[in-house]
């Protein structure tokens, strides 16, 4: 799967109206599978539109994952979003064992709900040097959540550049989050 180009991440935080619809046009076919859009959308205010530009780019580009989500299925959906890594996972009777670019770590799991964030920390601090995940704020009091991952440099520039607009939008995994 492919990561959003730096022209979808511009949109992302100062799109507007028109180029929501590109976005939608140009994602037609993922966005009707979720029927999140239909022919007859109408756009309405520039404050709403700012809100539903962060919930249409989810369905297009986030990992999803349910409260009650197997963890080696997380790894997966996660490892399908970096082009040019392998990501291998097998669950052991202790948590995971993930074989990221060649080299084995194990996440020790707690056999409980809390392990889809142990699972995603855990996978988060594997990939740190490259990629970072974050959680899209929207998805946050849903017992479903989506992600973004992107690469580190890219995140750290979207800091940068929008650093209130990212905090409104994002919010880092740290060890607090958790499923509500």
């Amino acid at each position: 799967m492919r990561m959003p180009s730096d022209s979808e991440m511009t949109f992302l935080f100062d799109g507007d109206g028109r180029q929501l619809q590109q976005f939608i046009e140009k994602h037609h076919e993922k966005l009707k599978r979720y029927q999140l859009m239909d022919d007859e959308t109408e756009l309405a205010d520039e404050l709403a539109i700012k809100e539903q530009i962060p919930i249409v780019f989810a369905f297009v580009y986030s990992v999803t994952v349910d409260w009650g989500e197997d963890d080696e299925e997380i790894v997966r959906l996660f490892g399908k979003r970096l082009p040019d890594e392998t990501v291998e996972v097998m669950s052991t009777d202790k948590g995971l064992d993930i074989t990221y670019n060649g080299q084995l770590h194990s996440i020790a799991l707690t056999f409980t709900g809390n392990d889809r964030y142990i699972t995603i920390r855990g996978f988060q601090e594997l990939i740190r040097d490259k990629y970072e995940i974050r959680l899209f704020e929207a998805s946050y009091l849903s017992d479903t959540h989506d992600f973004l991952v992107l690469p580190k440099r890219q995140w750290e520039e979207l800091d940068a550049r929008y650093p209130v607009r990212n905090r409104e939008i994002f919010r880092v995994i740290d060890d607090e989050l958790d499923f509500p």
